[in-house]
C-alpha cells in the first residue's frame, strides 16, 4: 500500500521531467538548427512584450504553487500517520490509482506534440519577423506592406501592393541540417524545393491557393480584376533557381532580395484610384480592435 501511494504521487513529475528530458536530448541528436543569422530589429513595443511574458511566466509558476502547496502540506502532514498496517487495499483505490496513472500517461501524450508545435510557431514566428522587416524596405520604393491578413480560414503572411502587382506572399521557416552555408541551400526547380535532404512541394500549392483566393477577393471588392503573383519567402536560405523555375508561377526567394516585387513584368502600373480601392479592400480583412 505505501508502494502504491506513492507511485501515484511521484509518478506524474518524474514522467514530466523524463518527458522534457528525452524532448531536450531528441533536439540536440537532430541536429537542425535555424538558418537566420540576421539581427531583428525591435517590432513596437517588444520590451513591454517581453516584460508582459516574463510575468506571465511568473504568475504561471505561483499560480501551481498555490494550487500544488495545499496537497503536499497535507500529504507531508497526513502519510506520517498513516497506519499502513491497518489499511486494505481495495478494488475502488486500485481503480482510482489506475486512473490517475492512465491520466498522467494521456497528458504526457498531448504534452509531447504540443511542446513541437510550440518550438515550429516560433521558429514560424522568428521567419515571419525577418521576412516581415526586409519586406517593409519596400516601402521607400513606392510599395505598401500589410502582414499577416484575414482570409477564410487561414492568413496571408504578408501582402506587398506593388507598382503593378500585388504580391501574396507566404513565409516558411526550415531549420537546416547542420552548420556552414552549404547546409542551408535549396534549388527550385519550378515544381519542388529540394532542400539538404529532403524535397517538398506543399508550400508552392498553399501559396499559389492564397494568391487565387486573394485575386479573386480583391475583383470581387473593387470591381476588376487585380493581377496577385504568389511569392514563397525562405528566410536564412540561398535560393537557387533553374530555367524550369523561372516558368513557374510561384516566385521562391530569400526575402532579402526585393527585385521581384519592383520588376514591371509588362503590366501597366495602378492608377491611384485602383491603388486605393484595393488598399481599402485589404484593410476590410482586419478585425476591429476591442476596446
Amino acid at each position: 500500500m505505501p508502494f502504491i501511494a506513492m507511485l501515484a504521487i511521484l509518478l506524474p513529475p518524474l514522467g514530466a521531467a523524463a518527458v522534457v528530458f528525452w524532448l531536450s536530448r531528441q533536439q540536440k541528436r537532430e541536429g537542425r538548427r535555424s538558418p537566420l543569422t540576421e539581427k531583428l530589429a525591435y517590432l513596437p513595443g517588444e520590451q513591454l512584450r517581453r516584460r508582459m511574458d516574463v510575468m506571465s511566466e511568473k504568475i504561471d509558476e505561483y499560480l501551481i504553487l498555490l494550487v500544488v502547496v495545499g496537497p503536499l502540506a497535507t500529504l507531508v502532514v497526513v502519510l506520517p500517520r498513516v497506519a499502513w498496517s491497518r489499511l486494505s487495499f481495495t478494488w475502488l483505490d486500485g481503480g482510482v490509482v489506475a486512473a490517475a496513472l492512465a491520466f498522467t500517461v494521456m497528458t504526457i501524450c498531448k504534452l509531447v506534440p504540443r511542446w513541437r508545435e510550440r518550438r515550429a510557431c516560433h521558429d514560424g514566428m522568428r521567419a515571419e519577423i525577418a521576412t516581415a522587416q526586409l519586406l517593409d524596405r519596400l516601402q521607400a520604393e513606392g510599395c505598401l506592406v500589410l502582414h499577416d491578413l484575414p482570409a477564410e480560414r487561414f492568413n496571408i503572411d504578408h501582402v506587398v501592393i506593388g507598382r503593378t502587382s500585388v504580391f501574396a506572399v507566404e513565409t516558411k521557416s526550415r531549420r537546416k541540417p547542420g552548420t556552414g552555408k552549404a547546409s542551408a541551400q535549396v534549388s527550385f526547380d519550378g515544381s519542388a524545393l529540394h532542400f539538404p535532404g529532403w524535397n517538398e512541394t506543399r508550400p508552392l500549392d498553399q501559396a499559389r491557393h492564397q494568391a487565387r483566393w486573394l485575386s479573386d477577393y480583391l475583383r470581387g471588392e473593387t470591381g476588376e480584376p487585380v493581377p496577385v503573383l504568389p511569392v514563397l519567402c525562405l528566410p536564412g536560405w540561398f535560393v537557387s533557381a533553374d530555367r524550369d523555375a523561372a516558368r513557374s508561377d510561384v516566385r521562391v526567394i530569400n526575402p532579402k532580395f526585393k527585385q521581384p516585387f519592383l520588376d514591371a513584368g509588362g503590366r501597366a502600373p495602378f492608377h491611384d484610384a485602383q491603388r486605393n480601392r484595393i488598399v481599402h479592400a485589404l484593410y476590410k480583412r482586419y478585425p476591429e480592435l476591442d476596446e
